[in-house]
């Protein structure tokens, strides 16, 4: 197995300061500390019992951040099987219940999955150009009013989501733009 490049910290909730190692591998590019509490101020009302998938996961700042912060269950997906095993090895350290990591591709667990979810992180590596194709796959596994979180290059193009959609938040931090959307309710009134 590769090994630990270096570490990043979980930011708050119950593993608050704990360490996950991040791997040395070509594109892995973990979340970093000031993107991961903003987007976490942003979902703080949004993410206790709730469930939530981190597609492409890589170092799993973002789905183990999220299970530290109460939610009921975090499904992490890597395509690549060692990063999937490292998931896997600090999930066993950390006791995380609600955690599961599957090792597959994206857009794979997507076009099976029949799970909902109440938020959906979309941070491929930048140099993969899978944005576009992840965001439509992802659109009918988010419920209502639930969230898309994007995190993209500040040179990548991201499209706008359909009209059941509404930007919810959105900046540019140094190299890195980031983007949250929200489901919106569907009126059932004539």
């Amino acid at each position: 197995m590769a090994k630990a490049q270096h570490t990043i910290r979980i930011i708050a909730g119950s593993h608050r300061s704990r360490r996950l190692p991040v791997l040395n591998f070509d594109g892995l590019r973990p979340t970093g500390d000031r993107v991961r509490e903003t987007l976490f101020n942003w979902l703080q009302m949004h993410l206790a019992g709730r469930n939530v998938l981190d597609l492409c996961a890589g170092a799993g700042a973002l789905g183990f951040e999220a299970a530290s912060r109460g939610t009921q269950s975090v499904v992490m997906v890597e395509s690549n099987k060692r990063i999937a095993e490292n998931l896997v090895m600090i999930n066993k350290g950390f006791n995380f219940s609600g955690v599961t990591v599957l090792n597959q591709s994206a857009q794979n667990y997507l076009n099976t999955t029949k799970q909902i979810f109440d938020v959906v992180f979309i941070d491929p590596p930048f140099a993969a150009d899978m944005m576009q194709e992840l965001t439509l796959l992802s659109l009918e596994t988010v419920k209502e009013e639930g969230f898309i979180y994007r995190e993209a290059a500040i040179s990548q193009e991201l499209t706008i989501l359909p009209d059941n959609w509404k930007l919810y938040r959105q900046k540019s931090m140094g190299q890195v733009k980031i983007e949250l959307w929200q489901k919106l309710k569907t009126d059932c009134e004539e």
